[in-house]
């Protein structure tokens, strides 16, 4: 049996070796021992088999070269799918344009195992920052960016051959020279332009994935357009620099007429008839017939004065010019014919008065009969306010069929 000193002994050195141990910075966990987790077994093998195979492809892998650097051109192939045709502007000779643009090449440096059981991996955008991709740009660009909503719109598959498609989604707009001289019967040609910036065709060739190169073309619905076909056209571009490859697709484009009928020529024919008006108005009402003319010329001015402000400042005549025109000189020629018949009138009243030729009819009636300018110039001139336009539209339209 334990003594009284001997228990109070005891006790004491079991609570110096804990104060000892908790004032040097220990915790409980530091004096019993707990047993380590054991290891997840959940995670499915093919995610360390994917994170060993990149892990691999990039250890030796040079971003700055080419695949197949010091031999052969490098063969690179694109497709296009057109998401929409956003606007077509004539003022600023540019349309803007929504895509998706597929590229696809072959870096050995990214092959594989056939035997892995991963053939194919589908990776986010940002990887391709880890790998050589193409400097492609658009030639004819004004200005693009790139979706990102809500991520940003990029895509790449690398295959275990080491094929890699490279995929993005973007908004661009591209200048497109225009010939506005049949406006607004019109057919144009705009173009997406894509080339290499750096690599030479010794380096990079670039070519149309026929015969799957261009989407959804038929679906797209351009505003006041129809388009009526597209082609694919390869070339190669000389420069300071060397020859680049450079890939064309050419969207054919008709206006569509409809829009102009309603807005420029309905009025405009409706404004050449209004003046026509005055014809059947008295001589002597100065108030109405003047009032009449001026606001067709007016009208007339206004109309042409829009027109050109949704065109650009071009120096060539254009057909809608000559229509305007045309209509501006009839409506103007109105005016002057009240003048003319005015002039004529009361003109020849005071000859006859001052020859004092016998038999002159004094009273109102007789006078109009006598001088009877109204009978034939709104006769003859209204013959021609109706032919002229009729014949400068078939003018117009015959030149353009040529």
């Amino acid at each position: 049996m334990t003594s009284l000193p001997q228990y109070v002994f005891w006790t004491s050195l079991t609570s110096l070796l804990f104060a000892t141990t908790f004032t040097a910075g220990g915790s409980l966990n530091d004096v019993i021992s707990v047993a380590p987790a054991a290891p997840n077994t959940s995670r499915p093998s093919s995610y360390t088999n994917a994170s060993t195979i990149l892990a691999d492809l990039l250890s030796d892998y040079d971003i700055r070269l080419r695949p197949g650097f010091g031999g052969d051109a490098l063969l690179l192939t694109m497709d296009v799918i057109i998401a929409s045709f956003d606007a077509i502007s004539e003022v600023d000779m540019d349309y803007t344009l929504t895509m998706y643009l597929h590229q696809y090449w072959t870096d050995e440096r990214l092959s594989w195992s056939p035997d892995s059981p991963i053939d194919e991996m589908t990776l986010s955008g940002e990887f391709s920052q880890n790998i050589w991709v193409p400097d492609t740009f658009l030639a004819n660009d004004k200005h693009s960016f790139l979706h990102e909503v809500t991520e940003r719109n990029k895509m790449l598959r690398i295959g275990s051959d080491g094929k890699i498609a490279y995929g993005m989604r973007l908004t661009s707009t591209l200048s497109c020279s225009m010939n506005l001289r049949n406006f607004p019967l019109d057919a144009q040609n705009c173009t997406v332009e894509i080339e290499s910036y750096g690599y030479t065709t010794s380096e990079v060739l670039m070519k149309w994935n026929h015969p799957l190169a261009v989407h959804g073309v038929e679906q797209a619905d351009v505003p006041q357009f129809t388009i009526t076909g597209y082609q694919t056209e390869d070339s190669i571009v000389s420069t300071a620099t060397g020859s680049y490859q450079r890939l064309s697709l050419v969207f054919q484009l008709q206006r569509s007429v409809g829009y102009f009928i309603f807005q420029t020529y309905l009025p405009c024919v409706l404004i050449v008839m209004l003046s026509w008006v005055s014809f059947w108005i008295n001589h002597e009402a100065t108030s109405a017939r003047v009032a009449l003319g001026i606001t067709t010329v007016l009208t007339m001015t206004t109309i042409s004065t829009g027109v050109r402000q949704s065109l650009p400042r071009i120096s060539y005549v254009k057909s809608i010019d000559i229509y305007l025109v045309m209509c501006f000189v009839f409506v103007f020629a109105a005016l002057l014919e009240y003048a003319a018949v005015n002039y004529s009138y009361w003109g020849s009243e005071r000859r006859q008065r001052k020859s004092g030729e016998e038999g002159w009819p004094v009273n109102k009636e007789d006078r109009e009969s006598a001088v009877n300018v109204q009978k034939w110039v709104p006769s003859g001139f209204m013959d021609v306010s109706f032919v002229l336009p009729v014949a400068s539209v078939a003018i117009v339209k015959r030149f353009i069929d040529d």
